[in-house]
């Protein structure tokens, strides 16, 4: 009866001290890999992370369009520059895609009352 608790109580105690060993081990991460990953990825770089997309590689079949904002515009002689933002929507997933478009404004000549004779 002894023996039987005395396993008991070093089964027991192992149990604990796994436990314990577990619930320190989600608290504190590896530090390495998230330091690599949050360097990489950080505002302070985002100038350097590459900026070749463009929105007709999306299948927009697969997306909602959630609306557009107009950031910005910059107009010079006959041409109206526009920067924008597009929101995307898939299931619980938000995508938000910078837009730059051109639009060309023809020249408008006032019309003239037509001349009698």
């Amino acid at each position: 009866m002894i023996r039987q608790t005395k396993h008991i109580k070093l089964l027991f105690s192992a149990y604990l001290i796994m436990m314990i060993n577990i619930a320190l081990a989600s608290f504190t991460g590896s530090g390495s890999n998230d330091d690599h990953l949050n360097s990489k990825f950080s505002l302070k770089n985002l100038n350097k992370l590459p900026k070749n997309y463009s929105l007709s590689s999306i299948k927009l079949s697969q997306f909602q369009l959630k609306g557009s904002q107009d950031l910005s515009q910059q107009r010079t002689d006959n041409v109206i520059t526009i920067h924008s933002i597009i929101r995307l929507e898939r299931g619980n997933t938000t995508f938000v895609y910078p837009y730059k478009y051109k639009v060309q404004v023809p020249k408008f000549k006032t019309p003239t009352p037509p001349s009698f004779h």
